[in-house]
């Protein structure tokens, strides 16, 4: 059986990303790229740049460039909402826009009047 060692590198910052590189089986002799899976997480923070869509809609747009994906690949994302309240009656949270390997967008609706006044005191951030 194949002995797997993973090899670690934190980059901190706004964002978070961990390789993980597998070193076995892989050898140099093989063709292509060397097998890599790369992790990046974050978050937009308590006081996140919403910006108005509509009347009962806001959105932000996340950028990804600290993650430093490979241009012109895209990554797998995934998010949710954060916050002190409120959010969870939220819609969208998860819905991931325009994904490229600089960012994405995220746009949540709220059922009832009123999101324009809820998502600044409440902190409503994405989690990604």
């Amino acid at each position: 059986m194949a002995t797997f060692f993973v090899l670690l590198g934190l980059f901190l910052g706004p964002a978070l990303s961990v390789d993980i590189f597998m070193a076995e089986p892989y050898s140099g002799e093989q063709e292509g790229a060397e097998p890599c899976l790369r992790l990046c997480v974050g978050t937009t923070g308590r006081k996140t740049p919403w910006k108005r869509y509509q009347s009962d809609g806001i959105y932000v747009d996340i950028s990804l460039a600290k993650c430093q994906f490979r241009a012109g690949l895209t990554p797998i994302i995934t998010s949710a909402v954060a916050g002190k309240g409120g959010h969870w009656l939220t819609k969208g949270g998860s819905s991931v826009y325009n994904p490229t390997s600089e960012g994405f967008r995220i746009y949540l609706r709220y059922p009832y009047s009123g999101i324009h006044s809820l998502y600044s005191p409440n902190q409503w951030r994405i989690e990604w």
